[in-house]
């Protein structure tokens, strides 16, 4: 029988000793620790194995126990076995896609070649439901995006599966190493597998957002997170491999902590009601005060003219709704939109803020004094 040739076949293929042998003396971006001669993972072939016509009636009365080598299988499943890995993507027992996904772990650390062939069948085992299920298939898909570097590659699966919440938050710190940029298509499926709230979900308004928040951090949100993760977390550390006589260590930064209140944020729903009108607090504070008494008023003004923006009618909508809402003509008679707000209206500041941020005619004054749009973020010591 043909066995498929990402298996590692007994007196084809070399053991794991070797691979690793030869992995230490390559340029990799992991540190690979040795093995023992005995490679549980290889397929024998010359252990006994009965014909199986149908692997499926051998799982459901005898399905072998997972951690079992191939050594350990019993004739019935050995044969069951080598029938599957003809057809490697329809389902079968775990212990069979531990014996899988052992064998690419090693694969990825050998020849190009090799390597390349293991990466293309780790994109195939991800689109299948019977592999995406299973955490494992997640870590030697992560394993593999680091070998060789490709952030790009992560970060399009990110966007497109379901991956598994527990290693989210490591896969978006492997992307950050990696320089790929946090997408709009990968906000989503974190925020589901994560179950944070998402009461805002159109993929225009998320992807704006997203670039004000790039704008205003002055760098990708990924990058900036893993910055205030510390030099700690970027540190090699043993990765937990499928191959149980395989050692490596990686680095593991874990963004999830600091990206949930940034997901929160993104999805956040603009309360239109809210922003309708005052603080029913100061109902009875000068209701009918007059313009003037506004401005006397103002924590923070905020003004902005025209823009091609998308977002342009929405945002100046939501400016007319606020007390003491203006519109001017500046020196050069072109139309300028005043919008106050007082202490306790911050938030509606912030809501109106994310819009109007990186528009060139956007002007905002704190106590009479214009800010720079860098002094603007949330605590800033200028807005105190």
């Amino acid at each position: 029988m043909t066995i498929n040739p990402l298996l590692r076949v007994a007196g084809r293929d070399a053991p794991l000793a070797s691979v690793i042998d030869r992995a230490q003396q390559r340029q990799l971006p992991v540190n690979v620790s040795s093995a023992p001669e005995d490679d549980y993972a290889q397929i024998d072939p010359t252990l006994a194995a009965a014909s199986v016509e149908t692997p499926s009636s051998v799982w459901a009365q005898q399905p072998p126990a997972p951690g079992l080598s191939y050594a350990g299988f019993t004739a019935q499943q050995r044969g069951a076995f080598l029938t599957w890995q003809r057809t490697p993507l329809t389902p079968a027992p775990l212990a069979c896609q531990q014996l899988f996904l052992a064998n690419l772990e090693a694969r990825l650390l050998e020849s190009s070649q090799y390597a390349a062939a293991a990466q293309e069948q780790i994109e195939r085992l991800l689109a299948a439901p019977a592999w995406a299920d299973n955490p494992a298939t997640w870590r030697v898909a992560l394993l593999a995006a680091w070998l060789t570097q490709d952030g790009n590659r992560l970060a399009a699966w990110l966007g497109s599966q379901p991956f598994p919440p527990d290693l989210l938050g490591v896969a978006f710190g492997i992307q950050a190493l990696l320089g790929a940029p946090l997408g709009t298509d990968q906000l989503l499926p974190a925020a589901m597998a994560w179950r944070l709230p998402q009461g805002e979900t159109n993929a225009a308004l998320l992807s704006f957002r997203l670039q004000t928040l790039t704008a205003s951090l002055g760098a990708d949100p990924l990058a900036h997170l893993l910055g205030q993760c510390g030099n700690a977390e970027e540190q090699l550390r043993p990765w937990r491999c499928q191959h149980r006589n395989l050692r490596l260590d990686m680095p593991q930064p874990d963004l999830r902590r600091n990206m949930d209140p940034l997901l929160i944020e993104l999805f956040a729903t603009v309360d239109t009601g809210t922003l309708a009108g005052p603080d029913p607090s100061l109902a009875d504070e000068n209701a009918d005060a007059d313009r003037p008494n506004e401005l006397s008023r103002a924590h923070i003004i905020v003004e902005f003219g025209h823009s091609r923006s998308e977002f342009f009618s929405f945002a100046l909508q939501q400016a007319q709704k606020q007390r003491g809402f203006a519109q001017l003509l500046d020196e050069d008679r072109h139309l300028v939109y005043r919008v106050p707000f007082r202490k306790n209206e911050m938030r509606l500041f912030w809501q109106l803020w994310n819009y109007v941020q990186s528009w060139s005619t956007t002007r905002v004054y704190f106590e009479g004094r214009e800010l720079q749009k860098w002094q603007i973020y949330p605590y800033s010591q200028y807005l105190s």
